[in-house]
């Protein structure tokens, strides 16, 4: 078995512990024992720290965890997801129960981090391509700079004569599709994108017109209405953060090209 947790996008194995299963803790168990991948969400734990642990728990089914020479938890046959906010469900209630029942066993441990039933004696020999084993290896010899000899500077080649080119007469340019108000809502959407690392949108209708929610967690939150040819954003501001100033100033200086 492995134990990972997933610390703000960071995913890291930890010793196994039931300790460890708290509402502030995302983590992943990978259970080869019982052909289960177990994945526990705190009731604390942020939402992008929720999604990035179920996309990796997801993935790890099918591919495992690597610790040294060793893959484990490959082709797990389900993933039992256990967020801890969900525990009047009873499907969610009987997982918790099984995965806190299976991390009540005595394990012993080898290269630190996989767990074995029973009083194992922890293994000290290093296995090859772990962590531990790559800061045990002595340092290698920095190498000798390699000397470059440059070739003898050819002649420059004669320039050829200039070719005259036929002028051509300029399309007009191309309608854009979508109106006035889709491209400015798009220009929104990018500049927000080119300034935040995680951005959410929601469509909805007010009043009857059409609207977006744009959240960029920890910078800003907005609302865009479409009214004809021109949209609304609120707040004006977009914000007190120093990324949300970026996106209007940004948003601001492409929209004043159209």
């Amino acid at each position: 078995m492995l134990m990972l947790q997933d610390d703000d996008g960071e995913l890291s194995p930890v010793k196994l512990n039931p300790h460890l299963v708290t509402s502030d803790n995302a983590l992943i168990v990978l259970d080869e024992l019982n052909d289960v991948c177990w994945l526990w969400i705190g009731r604390n734990v942020n939402m992008p720290t929720r999604m990035h642990a179920l996309r990796m728990s997801k993935s790890l089914q099918r591919s495992g965890y690597k610790v040294g020479i060793t893959t484990i938890g490959m082709a797990s046959s389900r993933i039992a997801e256990m967020n801890e906010k969900n525990d009047s469900d009873r499907k969610v209630t009987e997982d918790i129960a099984a995965f806190k029942a299976v991390l009540q066993g005595k394990f012993g441990f080898e290269d630190k981090y996989l767990a074995f039933p029973g009083k194992v004696k922890e293994s000290t020999e290093l296995i090859p391509g772990s962590p531990e084993a790559a800061r045990a290896q002595p340092p290698r010899p920095e190498p000798k700079p390699v000397v470059v000899l440059k070739p003898a500077a050819a002649e420059p080649e004669p320039r050829p004569e200039p070719v005259r080119e036929p002028v051509q007469i300029a399309k007009p340019a191309a309608k854009l599709p979508g109106s006035l108000a889709d491209r400015k809502t798009a220009f929104l959407l990018l500049a927000t994108m080119k300034n935040a690392d995680l951005v959410y949108t929601e469509r909805f209708e007010r009043d009857g017109k059409a609207g977006i929610k744009i959240e960029a967690p920890g910078t800003m939150v907005i609302e865009v209405i479409t009214d004809g040819e021109d949209i609304t954003v609120s707040p004006a501001d977009f914000g007190d953060t120093d990324e949300a100033a970026r996106i209007k100033s940004e948003y601001e200086a492409w929209v004043e090209k159209i």
